[in-house]
């Protein structure tokens, strides 16, 4: 009895649930040619789980009986809603996903890519995906129009040197663009902890009517970061990826002199070398390059990575883990990453939601101790090293018989030529390393009390612990397996501790209410309020003195400066209120409005606050009546904008009056004086932006996107020169103003596309003509002395300022330069004689172009950058294509055409002149590099659905592979005045796998 109603109750519970859900069964097609769609997603309208088409596009779903409607989404599709039938076949039309896209620009919720009225370009996950560098920012590169990123180090920690955004917008403040992470600014320390597969779009805002609500920080534009994030109703997905890849450095244009060609070099200038030396090299043979001595040219990295994305009725999620590794080129360089990211948002009622975004990150790397830049032309630097060297220095020790034959050794620790010890060496003596703990979590809260009001309160943290450990254990002399005494014992013990934490806590308030007015007047209003509170806690300190390699604590040294102790705390606060409005009639005619008023603790009590505002208008000249018969005129819309925005980036406390150490001492103690000038007006330096936009696609294969602007750069934020009776020597003001005009363009093509196949392109380009307008004091120029540059109304900021350079006279063999007066002179006179080149540190012309091929299940992806018009001093050949410095360090091959006698047509002086900086330094390091090469195959779907995966991906990435410049330097992409032996950027390849099930 007991068993029978046991099995009538089950019988019950299985016609009860078949009664609360029914099972849908149907197909997905595309509505232009009926072909299936592979991979569709299909989620049920009011709860229960999705699935996704097969490979004939169909699916099937158990429902439950209360959901009436599915929901059918594919890539590159629009999509739909449709009422619930069995047996059903969905069609989906083609969408413009350009248009459609929706993006983040500013507090409130996201807008159609279409409908904005500002100058906006975003660019998707695939650019991030796959790629070999640590940092995000280097994918970024040519992949937007004014977006301008130059890089001065392939060391694997490095972050590009500049970001900048339609040109330099001013002189000494800060000219990066705002960062903002899912809602919330974030500091530079993001670049190397965020994983790039873990972004999901970056939108790039480039003109007033995008940025202005950003109000004082977005005065060099905004670049806005947007993170993976799970979807409501989305089945588990689990991606593992691996990678495995290499480095070696880019192309390098100097060819340094073999020995033989060393040799004949020192004959020419009648310095020969020593007969040893002679019988070395021809008896032996032994000619070092040591280029390639000194760089890795298969430094290895890999990477390991897995993400799992999904959600339920009411919660979705992201989270992903991923480890990153990489050994630099040079000894004592690499970096190692591990991030973990997790994204939650939760529907905990019909009016009520939260959401929960972090990304914690720890890294650890090493920079080798002499490629800083205050040690470029030491010795020990391993890239001055790879140059200087001299040929016949082997970097083996070696012995010779008493039958005269050679035996080489070990690789040497020591060398004898010049009394230097190699790079390898002197990293294992010292343990130098610094490691950062990062962690950004962004908390939010959503309210809507009624239809289409949004309350929302958000809270943000951006926060890093930085640590820096620099030992060096003490050393004692050696003697070579050659006899010579290597002086080790010069390596004397130290211990370097510091030590830096960083937060800023962001507190965001805002109220969106949207409505619409007869289907035809969609208008949007958003107030808010913000807060931005950041402290910097730093310290370090160095004792000296250690003697035992066992102990190299602080506490072991002998002695410690006061020099080297060293503590600092800073703190900022920034308020602000907020308000933007926009409104658009009919999808036709968009207006925005917006408003912030900022105050900011860097600037004097009586100057505090400011206002920025902008307004910004568009018309959609496709959504008109008269132009709808037109069918190959996919999009057409004009756009302007006017508005303010402000930069602050100073540091702290740059208006007091500063107490500091006195200069002079009394009475042989210690004295306090004032160490900077205060300046009790200092303010807000503004930038006036106006933009031209207009927008067009034909065809459904064309997109077409100009941008013309002008920016006014006003009150610049200067350090200006003092008279000296002031008793400081300068001291911060606004004064100045300077303007950029350009022009950006965006071209993108579908040239051919159909089942099997894809052909695209796309090409952007910059130009932008900066001018300084106004100067300090009524001045119209200033030298700025030591940098080769020279400030001056009328001429662009970054302009090279040196005496032009008029070669060699054949007669004598003596230098000779264009005077003031434009005449020949064999006297060398900088003050009088420099001027202005017309060639500028900063490129003009910027840009990118690519291509997308795919055939079945193969694509392939190619992304190109260039400069033009751009100019760096190439202070290494002052070392490398000097006579006089020839009998201390290698030289360049081409100093073999140095003048020897009367008669010789060369630009080479004789032996004994003396170099002098000239404009002979001045290189074109205009260039145009193939940043990325990736080639992906996907495994058909039929043997994906046999073995139960989703998708599974082979790829090759090469990162750098082609460089065409005519820059004799390492590297042509710094963006730098003078540059000399700095870390080269790195060429990488990488192979790597990605399975999704």
């Amino acid at each position: 009895m007991k068993k029978f109603i046991l099995l009538l109750f089950a019988l019950l519970t299985v016609v009860s649930v078949s009664a609360q859900s029914r099972s849908i069964r149907g197909t997905v097609v595309s509505a232009a040619d009926g072909e299936p769609l592979v991979g569709a997603t299909v989620i049920p309208v009011g709860g229960g789980s999705g699935t996704a088409t097969d490979l004939d596009g169909k699916f099937h779903l158990t429902v439950s009986n209360k959901v009436s409607q599915l929901t059918v989404s594919y890539i590159g599709m629009k999509p739909v809603t449709v009422p619930v039938q069995d047996n059903m076949t969905i069609r989906l039309e083609v969408s413009d996903t350009h248009l459609d896209e929706v993006v983040v620009t500013g507090y409130g919720t996201g807008k159609k890519l279409g409908s904005l009225v500002g100058s906006v370009s975003v660019v998707g996950e695939k650019v991030f995906e796959n790629t070999p560098s640590s940092n995000f920012v280097d994918a970024l590169q040519g992949q937007v129009s004014g977006l301008s990123i130059f890089s001065s180090s392939g060391e694997p920690s490095a972050v590009p040197n500049s970001i900048r955004i339609r040109g330099v917008n001013s002189i000494e403040a800060g000219n990066t663009p705002l960062f903002i992470l899912d809602g919330a600014p974030v500091s530079s320390s993001i670049f190397t902890t965020l994983n790039p597969s873990d972004i999901e779009s970056v939108t790039v805002l480039k003109d007033a009517a995008s940025v202005a609500i950003y109000g004082s920080r977005a005065a060099n534009g905004v670049i806005v970061i947007t993170s993976k994030k799970g979807k409501y109703g989305e089945k588990a997905k689990v991606t593992l990826r691996a990678s495995y890849g290499f480095s070696s450095m880019v192309e390098d244009k100097i060819d340094m002199m073999d020995s033989k060609q060393y040799i004949q070099f020192r004959d020419l200038i009648n310095q020969p070398v020593s007969n040893s030396v002679r019988e070395l090299v021809d008896n032996y043979g032994i000619s070092t390059d040591w280029r390639d001595v000194i760089f890795d040219n298969s430094a290895p990295t890999y990477s390991v990575e897995a993400a799992i994305t999904g959600g339920g009725d009411n919660l979705s999620y992201y989270i992903s883990l991923n480890h990153y590794d990489q050994e630099g080129i040079i000894a004592q360089s690499g970096m190692r990453r591990t991030s973990l990211r997790a994204n939650l948002n939760a529907k905990v009622n019909d009016w009520f939601r939260i959401g929960f975004a972090s990304n914690l990150g720890f890294s650890r790397w090493e920079s080798n101790y002499f490629s800083d830049n205050s040690m470029n032309n030491n010795w020990n630097n391993p890239m001055a090293m790879s140059r200087w060297m001299f040929p016949y220095q082997s970097d083996r020790y070696y012995e010779i018989d008493d039958n005269g034959q050679i035996h080489f050794g070990d690789k040497a620790q020591y060398l004898w030529t010049l009394g230097a010890f190699t790079p390898e060496y002197l990293a294992s003596t010292r343990d130098f390393y610094r490691s950062r703990l990062t962690g950004n979590i962004v908390l939010n809260q959503t309210i809507n009390p009624i239809q289409g009001l949004n309350i929302r309160a958000q809270q943000a943290v951006d926060a890093y612990d930085s640590r820096v450990n620099m030992i060096q254990k003490p050393q004692k002399d050696f003697i070579t397996p050659m006899g010579h005494k290597a002086p080790a014992s010069s390596l004397t013990g130290f211990n370097n501790q510091g030590f830096t934490r960083y937060y800023s806590f962001t507190y965001t308030n805002t109220a969106e209410y949207h409505f619409t007015v007869e289907d035809k007047h969609n208008i949007t209003a958003l107030l808010g309020q913000e807060s931005i509170i950041s402290k910097t806690n730093g310290f370090g300190v160095r004792t000296n003195g250690q003697t035992d390699q066992r102990l190299l604590m602080l506490t072991n040294g002998t002695t410690v400066a006061m020099s080297n102790i060293s503590q600092s705390i800073i703190e900022s606060t920034f308020n602000s209120f907020f308000f933007t409005g926009s409104y658009d009639f009919d999808n036709r005619y968009f207006f925005d409005i917006t408003f912030r008023r900022d105050g900011s603790s860097k600037f004097a009590p009586d100057h505090r606050w400011s206002n920025f505002w902008s307004t910004g208008v568009m018309w959609n000249a496709k959504a008109e009546k008269f132009l709808q018969p037109y069918t190959w005129l996919d999009d057409l819309k004009v756009s302007l904008s006017y508005g303010t925005t402000g930069n602050s980036s100073i540091d702290d406390y740059m208006f007091y009056g500063v107490v500091g150490q006195g200069k002079n001492p009394y009475n042989g103690g210690a004295t306090l004086g004032i160490s900077q000038a205060p300046n009790y007006d200092l303010t807000w330096e503004t930038v006036k932006a106006f933009d031209l936009g207009l927008k067009f696609g034909l065809f459904n294969r064309l997109n077409f996107d100009v941008d013309f602007y002008h920016k006014e750069t006003c009150d610049m934020l200067m350090d200006i020169p003092y008279s000296f009776t002031t008793g400081f020597a300068s001291g911060y003001g606004n004064i100045g103003s300077m303007k950029n005009v350009g022009v950006d363009v965006e071209f993108q093509a579908d040239i051919f596309k159909n089942r099997d196949w894809y052909v695209g392109a796309r090409v952007n380009f910059n130009y932008n003509k900066n001018e300084i307008t106004e100067l300090f004091n009524g001045q119209t120029e200033y030298t700025l002395a030591n940098y080769g540059m020279q400030l001056a109304v009328g001429h662009p900021y970054g302009e090279l300022y040196y005496v032009p350079y008029a070669g060699v006279d054949p007669r004598d063999g003596k230098q000779m330069w264009w005077d003031k007066d434009g005449n020949l002179t064999k006297v060398f006179n900088e003050e009088r004689d420099s001027r202005l080149l017309g060639k500028g540190l900063y490129s003009p012309w910027t840009g990118g172009w690519g291509l997308d091929l795919r055939w079945k299940d193969i694509s392939v992806r190619c992304d190109w950058a260039w400069a033009a018009d751009k100019y760096m001093i190439n202070n290494e050949l002052f070392f490398v294509r000097n006579a006089n410095m020839g009998t201390g360090n290698n030289q360049m091959v081409d100093m073999l055409n140095i003048w020897t006698k009367p008669g010789d047509i060369t630009d080479i002086p004789a032996f004994g002149e003396e170099i002098e900086f000239d404009d002979r330094m001045v290189e074109n390091a205009s260039y145009m590099r193939m940043k990325n090469l990736t080639v992906q195959y996907n495994l058909p779907r039929k043997l994906l659905n046999k073995i139960a995966l989703q998708n599974v991906a082979f790829h090759f990435t090469g990162r750098n592979l082609l460089t065409f410049t005519g820059f004799t330097g390492y590297d042509p992409e710094p963006e730098r005045n003078l540059v000399m032996n700095l870390y080269p950027n790195t060429r990488q390849y990488e192979f790597g796998l990605e399975v999704t099930f």
